[in-house]
């Protein structure tokens, strides 16, 4: 069986896990043997060095060893300047698109504003660190875009448990994000989750992954 894990920082090496690194500097870096998503992160935005990061992203993007633009997105926790992550994100967006690259999406606290700007996107969209009560992800969903689960699924809040059983299996992917844990056991604790055997899970995921990775 292959594990998929669409979103890492750590990723130590695996025959049956297929890792997508995430890379949010250093775009030029040699990328020979990895499976990477490219973007400029909300947290990270640096408004002097924007166009030179920009160019390098889009020069890099092209790479086939590129699966995916982002993370990127909206974050009204961070100080970053509204207005610049607006703009910059929909910068990603019309990158993704150019490319027909899928989009990885950061959305803290803003939901509904990172759906409006995702109205009429064709790619792909993986929403990554679910952490949220079923009321904000039920629109990501109906919207037909996909939910990356990662840590909150291991010792999960009665919420997550509910959101995790009312996604559709269809739309899940997993993740470790920064974390050092075992993809692996994140399946598992899918699989007790949802009360299904893990091998449905992985099933299920892979055919996901491939959905949006074709």
């Amino acid at each position: 069986m292959m594990y998929y894990n669409v979103h890492t920082h750590y990723h130590p090496p695996a025959n049956d896990v297929l890792h997508i690194e995430n890379r949010y500097k250093d775009f030029a870096s040699d990328l020979t043997g990895r499976k990477v998503s490219m973007g400029l992160h909300p947290w990270y935005l640096d408004a002097q060095n924007l166009d030179e990061q920009w160019e390098s992203i889009v020069e890099n993007a092209k790479k086939a060893e590129v699966l995916a633009i982002g993370e990127c997105g909206l974050d009204k926790v961070t100080n970053t300047d509204w207005p610049l992550q607006l703009s910059v994100f929909r910068q990603h967006i019309l990158l993704a698109q150019e490319l027909d690259k899928p989009l990885i999406i950061h959305c803290v606290r803003a939901f509904g504003e990172v759906l409006a700007e995702l109205k009429g996107v064709k790619v792909p969209v993986i929403f990554h660190g679910i952490n949220n009560k079923i009321s904000l992800v039920q629109p990501v969903t109906d919207a037909g875009h996909y939910l990356s689960f990662g840590k909150s699924l291991l010792n999960p809040k009665d919420y997550i448990l509910h959101t995790f059983n009312a996604a559709p299996l269809d739309k899940v992917l997993f993740e470790t994000d920064d974390s050092d844990i075992d993809i692996r056991e994140i399946y598992k604790s899918a699989a007790r989750i949802k009360n299904l055997p893990e091998k449905e899970i992985v099933l299920q995921v892979e055919k996901n992954f491939l959905n949006v990775f074709h």
